[in-house]
């Protein structure tokens, strides 16, 4: 059986961590609100730095907070700390772009926003579209195969957080 924790991001949270792991917690989750807490990956560097077998996500990662090759590149770089014990939760964004006044991603992004994640985690090249200027571009993580960068090697799975159909049709296959 497993059993996780649901932490809010804050610096010294690793000791909370800690605790779970040794209290035998399978999983401590991460929640991503830059309004609310310290930032999520600085928070899970910390906890990977600190444990040795607990499994760190996001609850969940919002992607306008960050562009899909720094979401990756940020998750590939937690691998390389803690390889294999790496989960991205990525949803819609209602309380993190709530606290901004802003409506939750728009699902037709959100679908392309996971497809390139996840492409870029595979170490494939992925089409991206710049929010600004609307170029497109074919990008990939440069550094993906030279292990002193990041850990591409360990799958990094992608949970998608969805409510309601049309947010339910959003899957990402890994492999």
């Amino acid at each position: 059986m497993h059993y996780g924790i649901g932490i809010p991001s804050w610096i010294n949270a690793y000791q909370e961590v800690q605790r779970a792991e040794a209290a035998g917690f399978t999983h401590a989750w991460f929640y991503d609100s830059q309004l609310i807490y310290s930032d999520v990956y600085a928070a899970m560097a910390l906890a990977a730095h600190h444990t040795s077998t607990i499994e760190l996500g996001t609850l969940v990662a919002i992607p306008s907070n960050r562009i899909a090759p720094v979401t990756a590149s940020a998750v590939a770089s937690l691998n390389k700390l803690a390889p294999g014990r790496i989960i991205l939760g990525i949803g819609t964004g209602y309380t993190g772009r709530n606290t901004m006044g802003l409506p939750a991603y728009p699902i037709a992004r959100y679908r392309e926003y996971a497809q390139q994640v996840r492409g870029l985690l595979n170490g494939e090249d992925v089409l991206y579209t710049d929010d600004v200027t609307g170029r497109q571009r074919w990008i990939r993580l440069i550094h993906g195969q030279h292990s002193e960068f990041l850990n591409l090697d360990d799958f990094i799975p992608i949970y998608v957080a969805a409510n309601g159909p049309r947010a339910m049709e959003v899957v990402v296959l890994g492999g």
